[in-house]
């Protein structure tokens, strides 16, 4: 399962970026990760489906967030943090 929630980069960045900013909506979500809105939709419901990301509706608003879950909260530290350093040393490199 590991390898279908990790395999591709809109989904690492879906997990990232509600890890870091918490719940948000489909509209803030693709802004944050980047991705176009189709393949952030279409990496969410896959993600929903193995239980790392989770969807309530509030009204007419659909709102997203990482389950209270410590597996997942811990993956997705891991995932920003990883990301953090790899920036940070890309940037040293060019510097």
């Amino acid at each position: 399962m590991i390898d279908q929630v990790l395999s591709s980069p809109t989904k690492i960045k879906i997990l990232i970026v509600l890890w870091k900013f918490g719940e948000m909506n489909i509209t803030e979500l693709v802004r944050r990760v980047g991705a176009s809105h189709r393949a952030t939709v279409q990496q969410l419901r896959q993600l929903i489906e193995h239980g790392v990301v989770e969807a309530r509706q509030i009204g007419r608003m659909r709102l997203y967030r990482l389950p209270n879950d410590e597996a997942v909260q811990k993956l997705a530290e891991a995932l920003a943090r990883a990301d953090e350093w790899l920036a940070s040393s890309k940037a040293q490199r060019l510097a």
